[in-house]
């Protein structure tokens, strides 16, 4: 499993994430038309360092959380964006993404912690209208 494969598994095992999202939980990309709210989890580096001894263990990569919702008759978009991107970066404790830390895949892939780096908010005004909280998080693992 890649890096980014344990980091969609492990917001899949989330209960808090899954009660808004279900199954919404997409690499890289969007479906066509895709149910809001859900949840893409995109790779944006990963560095790979070796020294005379070969390659380094323990690898760090940036991993970007967008969280979506859509501006619908009756639902405050922001209010349910916040809601889950705390869910998915959870109380700092492991019960999300932030400070969590185990092995998942099989291959197993070892992830040593994540942690959250960056927050922002977008909205698209135009045709779709939807509100983004992507979050930024460094992910250390052993693959």
């Amino acid at each position: 499993m890649t890096v980014e494969e344990v980091v969609r598994a492990r917001l899949l095992m989330i209960a808090a994430v899954t009660a808004l999202v279900a199954t919404r939980v997409y690499l890289d990309k969007l479906p066509q038309s895709p149910t809001y709210p859900c949840v893409r989890v995109t790779l944006i580096s990963e560095v790979s360092s070796a020294h005379l001894r070969g390659g380094d263990a323990l690898k760090p990569a940036r991993i970007q959380v967008d969280a979506y919702a859509r501006e619908v008759s009756g639902v405050d978009p922001y209010a349910l964006v916040a809601t889950l991107a705390q869910a998915i970066n959870g109380a700092d404790d492991g019960s999300g993404l932030n400070g969590w830390r185990g092995s998942l895949g099989s291959p197993a892939c070892e992830i040593a912690g994540i942690f959250r780096v960056d927050r922002r908010r977008a909205y698209d005004p135009e045709e779709l209208r939807v509100v983004t909280m992507s979050q930024d998080y460094q992910v250390w693992f052993r693959a």
